[in-house]
């Protein structure tokens, strides 16, 4: 086929908004060399929302926590055969995924290298190392799925996009103004916004990636001290950690604001990082908000791996990390679940506090 005769594209990426984000810059390619195409992704019901951020013109929510493979692999097959797509990019691993593709009937199939049953079933593959020796950027893993798929239509037309960095949409103007309204500086120092929270579902899993409230009342306190203004953010799973948070904060603190149970959605959380100088958060939603508009942010790691989900060698995003602790990273490459201490989140203060100000001393 050649690329304008192309109208019907699907992505397949399952899995939380971050991973929607880290995904983006698959979309965006292809979208720079197959303008024309309709793009549909499919993704789980709960990142519905971050339809709001990528440039896709539809998308097809599935439930696929708590649902069998079975039924899932029927249903995400019933959908691709009856919409006569013309290419489908799934970032699945499973072997299940290339058998799924084929029998979709789509001409034109994507998807990673799993061995010989998608190297038999798939039009393109991308590589994939085994998931103990997955190192690096997951945005730039995804990206190989649209690298060799443009190389196989395009040959030696197509120029890879560099650096990989998820491009999201800008929020509406409206939201930028109400954004703007909410955080007028306070003060002479900069603008900071914190997000201290993760998912319930994270939480439920035993997947804890946040700091104690007291920590982030200590660090607030001594940026008000500093002269910045600094606003404290946090979406519906957050109220307990923000509640705490304030109850540990002086009353009154000069240049603090609990915007808590001010963002209603994406848009506005999005529209707030802008306005921002900096974020200051964990591993977790915001974080990849930050990336993907390019905004300075300083993020608390603990089991999780840094190196594969912020850019490399970018000043901008910056990881804070326990020091001298040889089991950390740990989550999905050795366990699934934090440990019993989860020692990794002992992070002092005063170790985030130096990143914030390296980051702002070399970003303004």
């Amino acid at each position: 086929m050649r690329p304008e005769s192309l109208q019907k594209i699907a992505f397949i990426n399952f899995g939380g908004i971050g991973d929607e984000i880290l995904f983006a810059p698959v979309i965006s390619e292809i979208k720079r060399y197959i303008p024309q195409a309709h793009t549909t992704l499919f993704l789980e019901d709960r990142s519905s929302a971050v339809s709001d951020l990528l440039e896709v013109d539809h998308i097809i929510p599935l439930n696929v926590q708590g649902q069998s493979r079975l039924r899932l692999f029927f249903q995400l097959w019933n959908a691709l055969r009856k919409s006569h797509f013309d290419v489908v990019i799934s970032s699945g691993s499973s072997p299940f995924i290339p058998v799924l593709l084929f029998l979709s009937g789509i001409p034109l199939r994507v998807g990673f290298q799993t061995g010989p049953v998608s190297q038999a079933l798939l039009t393109t593959q991308a590589p994939l190392a085994p998931k103990h020796d997955r190192k690096g950027y997951a945005a730039a893993m995804y990206f190989a799925l649209a690298q060799h798929f443009l190389q196989y239509l395009l040959k030696t037309g197509y120029q890879p996009t560099q650096p990989i960095l998820p491009q999201l949409k800008p929020p509406p103007p409206e939201d930028q103004a109400w954004a703007q309204d909410l955080m007028h500086p306070k003060t002479a120092g900069n603008t900071i916004l914190i997000h201290p929270g993760v998912s319930t579902i994270s939480i439920q899993k035993n997947i804890l990636k946040s700091w104690p409230a007291s920590h982030w009342a200590a660090l607030i306190l001594q940026l008000c001290q500093e002269g910045h203004s600094v606003y404290l953010a946090g979406g519906p799973d957050d109220r307990d950690s923000v509640e705490e948070i304030q109850r540990n904060l002086p009353p009154n603190l000069a240049g603090f604001t609990n915007l808590y149970g001010q963002t209603k959605n994406l848009r506005q959380l999005g529209a707030l990082i802008l306005e921002a100088d900096l974020l200051l958060c964990v591993d977790s939603s915001p974080m990849h908000l930050a990336v993907g508009y390019q905004k300075p942010a300083v993020a608390l790691f603990g089991p999780t791996d840094e190196q594969k989900l912020l850019p490399p060698h970018d000043a901008r995003f910056i990881a804070v990390t326990a020091q001298n602790l040889d089991c950390r990273p740990c989550l999905w490459d050795v366990r699934n679940q934090n440990c019993a201490t989860s020692e990794c989140l002992n992070v002092p203060v005063e170790t985030m506090l130096a990143a914030v100000r390296n980051t702002l001393a070399t970003c303004f």
